[in-house]
Protein backbone atom coordinates (compact mmCIF):
# COMPACT_ATOMS: atom_id res chain seq x y z
CA UNK A 1 0.00 0.00 0.00
CA UNK A 2 2.56 2.30 1.20
CA UNK A 3 4.39 2.30 -2.60
CA UNK A 4 0.55 3.08 -4.27
CA UNK A 5 0.61 5.77 -1.79
CA UNK A 6 3.77 7.28 -2.82
CA UNK A 7 3.15 7.20 -6.76
CA UNK A 8 0.02 7.86 -6.44
CA UNK A 9 -0.02 11.65 -7.22
CA UNK A 10 1.93 10.97 -10.59
CA UNK A 11 -1.36 10.16 -11.70
CA UNK A 12 -2.83 13.28 -10.45
CA UNK A 13 -0.16 15.43 -12.28
CA UNK A 14 -0.55 13.47 -15.44
CA UNK A 15 -4.63 13.63 -15.17
CA UNK A 16 -4.29 17.69 -14.12
CA UNK A 17 -1.73 17.95 -17.47
CA UNK A 18 -3.94 16.07 -19.93
CA UNK A 19 -6.68 18.76 -19.11
CA UNK A 20 -4.85 21.88 -19.36
CA UNK A 21 -6.04 22.27 -23.18
CA UNK A 22 -9.73 22.34 -21.63
CA UNK A 23 -9.29 23.40 -18.33
CA UNK A 24 -6.63 25.75 -18.01
CA UNK A 25 -3.11 25.67 -15.85
CA UNK A 26 -2.97 24.33 -12.41
CA UNK A 27 -1.18 24.94 -9.20
CA UNK A 28 -0.67 21.70 -7.01
CA UNK A 29 -0.03 22.86 -3.15
CA UNK A 30 1.08 19.45 -1.45
CA UNK A 31 0.01 19.01 2.15
CA UNK A 32 3.24 17.68 3.10
CA UNK A 33 3.02 17.53 7.01
CA UNK A 34 2.61 13.40 8.77
CA UNK A 35 -1.06 12.96 9.15
CA UNK A 36 -2.66 9.65 10.17
CA UNK A 37 -5.66 8.03 7.77
CA UNK A 38 -8.66 9.39 10.07
CA UNK A 39 -7.15 13.01 9.88
CA UNK A 40 -6.51 12.85 5.72
CA UNK A 41 -10.32 11.43 5.79
CA UNK A 42 -11.59 14.35 8.56
CA UNK A 43 -9.18 17.17 6.39
CA UNK A 44 -10.49 16.29 2.57
CA UNK A 45 -14.32 16.34 4.31
CA UNK A 46 -13.56 20.04 6.13
CA UNK A 47 -11.69 21.26 3.06
CA UNK A 48 -9.82 23.45 4.83
CA UNK A 49 -5.93 21.87 4.59
CA UNK A 50 -6.89 19.52 1.83
CA UNK A 51 -9.60 18.82 -1.37
CA UNK A 52 -7.87 16.11 -2.77
CA UNK A 53 -6.89 12.59 -1.07
CA UNK A 54 -5.97 9.33 -2.26
CA UNK A 55 -7.47 6.84 -0.17
CA UNK A 56 -9.58 3.31 -0.29
CA UNK A 57 -12.80 2.75 -0.31
CA UNK A 58 -13.09 1.03 3.15
CA UNK A 59 -14.36 4.33 4.97
CA UNK A 60 -17.85 5.05 4.80
CA UNK A 61 -17.51 8.88 5.86
CA UNK A 62 -15.31 9.33 3.23
CA UNK A 63 -17.45 7.87 0.80
CA UNK A 64 -20.53 9.43 1.87
CA UNK A 65 -19.12 13.00 2.27
CA UNK A 66 -16.74 13.69 -1.22
CA UNK A 67 -16.72 13.21 -4.44
CA UNK A 68 -14.96 9.85 -5.23
CA UNK A 69 -13.54 9.57 -8.82
CA UNK A 70 -14.57 6.39 -9.85
CA UNK A 71 -11.15 5.20 -11.24
CA UNK A 72 -8.83 2.73 -9.91
CA UNK A 73 -5.55 4.10 -9.56
CA UNK A 74 -4.47 0.97 -9.11
CA UNK A 75 -6.06 -1.19 -10.70
CA UNK A 76 -7.05 -2.89 -8.12
CA UNK A 77 -3.77 -3.94 -6.93
CA UNK A 78 -4.80 -3.14 -3.04
CA UNK A 79 -6.93 -6.41 -3.47
CA UNK A 80 -4.53 -8.72 -5.03
CA UNK A 81 -3.23 -10.45 -2.33
CA UNK A 82 0.00 -12.98 -1.90
CA UNK A 83 0.82 -14.51 1.33
CA UNK A 84 3.99 -14.43 3.20
CA UNK A 85 4.47 -18.01 4.63
CA UNK A 86 6.88 -20.37 6.31
CA UNK A 87 9.16 -21.87 4.02
CA UNK A 88 8.44 -25.50 5.43
CA UNK A 89 4.48 -25.29 4.43
CA UNK A 90 4.80 -24.18 0.28
CA UNK A 91 3.83 -27.79 -0.34
CA UNK A 92 0.95 -28.00 1.75
CA UNK A 93 -0.19 -24.95 0.33
CA UNK A 94 0.73 -26.14 -3.66
CA UNK A 95 -2.34 -28.46 -2.46
CA UNK A 96 -5.04 -25.41 -2.27
CA UNK A 97 -6.69 -24.90 -5.67
CA UNK A 98 -10.22 -23.64 -4.44
CA UNK A 99 -12.15 -21.47 -1.61
CA UNK A 100 -12.83 -25.06 0.04
CA UNK A 101 -8.80 -25.53 0.36
CA UNK A 102 -8.11 -22.17 1.76
CA UNK A 103 -10.65 -22.64 4.54
CA UNK A 104 -8.50 -25.38 5.70
CA UNK A 105 -5.77 -22.43 6.67
CA UNK A 106 -5.52 -19.68 9.26
CA UNK A 107 -5.11 -16.52 7.99
CA UNK A 108 -3.25 -14.15 10.18
CA UNK A 109 -4.43 -9.78 10.14
CA UNK A 110 -4.06 -6.85 12.00
CA UNK A 111 -7.79 -6.58 14.29
CA UNK A 112 -8.73 -3.28 12.66
CA UNK A 113 -7.45 -3.80 8.98
CA UNK A 114 -10.25 -3.46 5.93
CA UNK A 115 -9.46 -6.74 5.09
CA UNK A 116 -10.84 -8.10 8.08
CA UNK A 117 -14.21 -7.88 7.33
CA UNK A 118 -13.62 -9.60 4.47
CA UNK A 119 -11.87 -12.77 5.35
CA UNK A 120 -15.16 -13.37 7.61
CA UNK A 121 -17.38 -13.03 5.32
CA UNK A 122 -15.97 -15.63 3.01
CA UNK A 123 -15.88 -17.67 6.02
CA UNK A 124 -11.77 -17.86 5.66
CA UNK A 125 -10.46 -18.72 9.36
CA UNK A 126 -8.63 -15.65 10.92
CA UNK A 127 -5.90 -15.06 13.60
CA UNK A 128 -6.03 -11.47 14.47
CA UNK A 129 -2.86 -9.26 15.98
CA UNK A 130 -3.05 -5.53 17.64
CA UNK A 131 -0.27 -4.57 16.37
CA UNK A 132 1.42 -5.18 12.89
CA UNK A 133 5.04 -6.42 13.65
CA UNK A 134 3.63 -9.23 15.83
CA UNK A 135 2.08 -10.81 12.65
CA UNK A 136 5.65 -11.83 11.74
CA UNK A 137 6.80 -13.86 14.37
CA UNK A 138 3.42 -15.40 14.57
CA UNK A 139 3.30 -16.52 11.49
CA UNK A 140 7.00 -18.36 11.93
CA UNK A 141 5.58 -19.64 15.39
CA UNK A 142 2.95 -21.21 13.39
CA UNK A 143 -0.29 -19.13 14.97
CA UNK A 144 -1.56 -18.94 11.29
CA UNK A 145 -0.80 -20.92 7.72
CA UNK A 146 -1.04 -17.29 5.77
CA UNK A 147 0.10 -13.50 6.05
CA UNK A 148 -1.59 -11.77 2.72
CA UNK A 149 0.11 -9.04 1.24
CA UNK A 150 -0.99 -6.77 -1.55
CA UNK A 151 1.15 -7.27 -4.27
CA UNK A 152 3.03 -4.51 -3.39
CA UNK A 153 3.65 -4.79 -0.05
CA UNK A 154 5.11 -8.88 -0.07
CA UNK A 155 8.74 -8.23 -1.68
CA UNK A 156 9.66 -5.35 0.37
CA UNK A 157 8.32 -6.79 3.85
CA UNK A 158 10.25 -10.17 2.76
CA UNK A 159 13.22 -8.17 2.20
CA UNK A 160 12.88 -6.06 5.86
CA UNK A 161 12.05 -9.14 7.94
CA UNK A 162 14.22 -11.29 6.18
CA UNK A 163 17.20 -11.05 8.55
CA UNK A 164 14.73 -11.54 11.90
CA UNK A 165 12.90 -14.52 10.14
CA UNK A 166 15.43 -16.65 7.79
CA UNK A 167 12.20 -19.39 7.53
CA UNK A 168 9.69 -16.73 5.88
CA UNK A 169 8.84 -16.95 2.08
CA UNK A 170 6.61 -15.85 -0.09
CA UNK A 171 4.15 -18.31 -1.52
CA UNK A 172 4.35 -19.05 -5.28
CA UNK A 173 1.08 -20.94 -5.54
CA UNK A 174 -1.73 -18.88 -4.35
CA UNK A 175 -2.96 -14.94 -5.42
CA UNK A 176 -6.29 -14.10 -2.74
CA UNK A 177 -8.47 -11.32 -5.13
CA UNK A 178 -10.66 -9.78 -3.99
CA UNK A 179 -12.04 -5.86 -5.25
CA UNK A 180 -10.39 -3.00 -3.58
CA UNK A 181 -8.62 -0.39 -4.50
CA UNK A 182 -6.87 2.95 -4.86
CA UNK A 183 -9.24 5.77 -5.62
CA UNK A 184 -8.97 9.93 -5.62
CA UNK A 185 -11.46 11.52 -3.55
CA UNK A 186 -12.28 15.24 -3.95
CA UNK A 187 -13.84 17.75 -1.25
CA UNK A 188 -17.66 18.19 -1.80
CA UNK A 189 -16.79 22.35 -2.72
CA UNK A 190 -14.96 21.49 -5.54
CA UNK A 191 -17.28 19.78 -8.22
CA UNK A 192 -15.31 21.59 -11.15
CA UNK A 193 -11.69 19.95 -9.78
CA UNK A 194 -13.10 16.34 -9.34
CA UNK A 195 -14.82 16.43 -12.97
CA UNK A 196 -11.28 17.34 -14.57
CA UNK A 197 -9.53 15.17 -12.27
CA UNK A 198 -11.87 12.03 -13.74
CA UNK A 199 -11.52 13.56 -17.32
CA UNK A 200 -8.17 13.56 -17.24
CA UNK A 201 -7.77 10.36 -16.09
CA UNK A 202 -10.48 8.83 -18.51
CA UNK A 203 -8.24 10.66 -21.34
CA UNK A 204 -5.23 8.60 -20.35
CA UNK A 205 -7.27 5.24 -20.26
CA UNK A 206 -8.16 6.46 -23.92
CA UNK A 207 -4.56 7.39 -24.95
CA UNK A 208 -2.37 4.21 -22.92
CA UNK A 209 -0.82 6.84 -21.14
CA UNK A 210 -2.92 5.38 -17.68
CA UNK A 211 -1.55 1.78 -18.71
CA UNK A 212 2.29 3.37 -19.50
CA UNK A 213 2.53 4.85 -16.26
CA UNK A 214 1.14 1.94 -14.44
CA UNK A 215 3.44 -0.20 -15.96
CA UNK A 216 6.67 2.44 -15.00
CA UNK A 217 5.92 2.25 -11.80
CA UNK A 218 4.44 -1.11 -10.43
CA UNK A 219 5.42 -3.04 -13.65
CA UNK A 220 8.04 -4.98 -12.43
CA UNK A 221 6.81 -5.37 -8.69
CA UNK A 222 3.85 -7.40 -10.48
CA UNK A 223 6.03 -9.27 -12.80
CA UNK A 224 8.22 -10.49 -9.77
CA UNK A 225 5.56 -12.52 -8.48
CA UNK A 226 4.30 -14.16 -11.91
CA UNK A 227 0.54 -13.47 -10.96
CA UNK A 228 -0.39 -15.32 -14.41
CA UNK A 229 1.12 -18.26 -13.06
CA UNK A 230 -0.56 -18.60 -9.79
CA UNK A 231 -4.31 -20.09 -9.01
CA UNK A 232 -6.65 -17.54 -8.21
CA UNK A 233 -8.78 -17.40 -5.63
CA UNK A 234 -11.50 -14.94 -5.78
CA UNK A 235 -13.35 -13.86 -2.66
CA UNK A 236 -16.35 -12.00 -2.47
CA UNK A 237 -16.27 -8.18 -0.79
CA UNK A 238 -20.46 -7.16 -0.13
CA UNK A 239 -19.06 -4.02 1.46
CA UNK A 240 -17.86 -1.97 -1.18
CA UNK A 241 -19.97 1.15 -1.63
CA UNK A 242 -21.94 1.06 -5.23
CA UNK A 243 -20.10 3.32 -6.90
CA UNK A 244 -17.11 1.61 -7.42
CA UNK A 245 -16.75 -0.30 -10.74
CA UNK A 246 -16.16 -3.66 -10.19
CA UNK A 247 -18.21 -4.88 -13.41
CA UNK A 248 -15.80 -2.86 -16.08
CA UNK A 249 -13.32 -5.00 -16.10
CA UNK A 250 -10.93 -2.98 -18.54
CA UNK A 251 -10.10 -0.93 -15.08
CA UNK A 252 -9.03 -3.71 -13.43
CA UNK A 253 -5.33 -5.71 -14.03
CA UNK A 254 -6.00 -9.12 -15.15
CA UNK A 255 -3.60 -11.73 -13.95
CA UNK A 256 -3.34 -13.94 -16.95
CA UNK A 257 -1.77 -10.84 -18.39
CA UNK A 258 0.21 -8.96 -15.63
CA UNK A 259 3.63 -10.97 -16.53
CA UNK A 260 3.92 -10.08 -19.84
CA UNK A 261 5.56 -7.08 -20.84
CA UNK A 262 4.01 -3.95 -22.16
Amino acid sequence: DEVVRERRWDFLIAALDHTIPTYGPYVIDAYSEPMSTQREIEEVISGRLINVIASDPGHPDLNAQTIPIAIPIDKGLLGYRVALIRRDQQTRINEVNDIQGLRLLNVGQGQDWGDVPVYRFNRIPLVTASHYDQLFPMLIHRRFDLFPRGALEVTPELTSFRTLYPDMAIDTHLLIRYPYAQFFYVNKSDPLIAQRIKDGLKAMRKDGSFDALFQKNFGQAVADLHLERRVVIDLNNPFLPSWVPVERKELWLDPVTAGKPG
